[in-house]
């Protein structure tokens, strides 16, 4: 089976303490993989390895059969919301735009071959009457799916996404699902941290779940049991989801 991306052992440390420790993972190409775990899992930070933005204590990632620098073009980031600095001056247009400069280098300016495809990538989103609206100006939602629309923009085969449901409504959050969607049927894979345990067998094929360590990885219908989630959250999640608690059940019955 092919993967998109494969970690290895991978341990990081924050201040000489582990947050993530001997993490091996397996995610095949065109799958739709969540990240689960409870706050403080190291679900971030995890994402953050795999692209290379915090060093590694120990271990290996590969990207699509490569380093992330050999790979870098192929891969689309979509940050927490809260992590970006929405009160720049900048219109939703150029920040789909910045999307193109892996493709164009560091002294090549959008054209207006950009420009069309960054109105397509605006129209897969839903939003292009804010073309040229400040981001500031723009809700939640909306500026979680300009993000989006610019990693649609990098056009590429891996998509690593950090909590892209939080804090949007049911319409965005279907909005955006439709277009993930889309990817995975063109042989993209997409990597997303996801609080919803309600919602993780319906938006996803595959899930690892972590707490500092890995708890369980694979296809949801197997990976995703009651089990894992307890060993996974412990005594911090109170209800199982409905889903979950069935899986459970049903294992006990085997």
């Amino acid at each position: 089976m092919q993967e998109a991306l494969a970690l290895s052992g991978v341990s990081v440390a924050y201040r000489d303490e582990l947050v993530l420790e001997r993490i091996d993972a397996h995610i095949p190409v065109a799958s739709m993989c969540a990240i689960v775990g409870p706050n403080g899992a190291g679900k971030s930070t995890l994402i953050k390895a795999a692209l290379g933005l915090v060093p590694l204590v120990a271990g290996r990632v590969t990207v699509l059969g490569g380093t992330m620098a050999q790979r870098r073009a192929q891969v689309g980031y979509v940050p927490q919301r809260e992590s970006v600095d929405w009160e720049f001056p900048i219109s939703a247009l150029d920040v789909v735009l910045m999307g193109s400069y892996g493709r164009l280098g560091l002294l090549g300016r959008p054209g207006r071959t950009e420009r069309t495809q960054a109105m397509e990538c605006l129209e897969q989103v839903g939003l292009v009457a804010m073309a040229d609206r400040q981001i500031s100006q723009l809700s939640g939602g909306q500026q979680q799916r300009i993000f989006l629309a610019r990693a649609l923009m990098q056009r590429a085969q891996l998509y690593l996404m950090d909590e892209p449901f939080a804090g949007v409504d049911a319409v965005t959050e279907s909005a955006i699902m439709q277009v993930l969607d889309a990817l995975r049927r063109r042989g993209c894979t997409i990597v997303a941290v996801h609080h919803d345990l309600s919602t993780v067998r319906e938006c996803f094929d595959h899930v690892l779940l972590l707490n500092k360590r890995l708890i369980a990885a694979g296809p949801v219908a197997t990976a995703f049991t009651g089990d894992a989630i307890h060993r996974t959250y412990g005594g911090r999640l109170t209800v199982l989801p409905d889903a979950a608690y069935e899986s459970r059940t049903a294992s006990a019955g085997d």
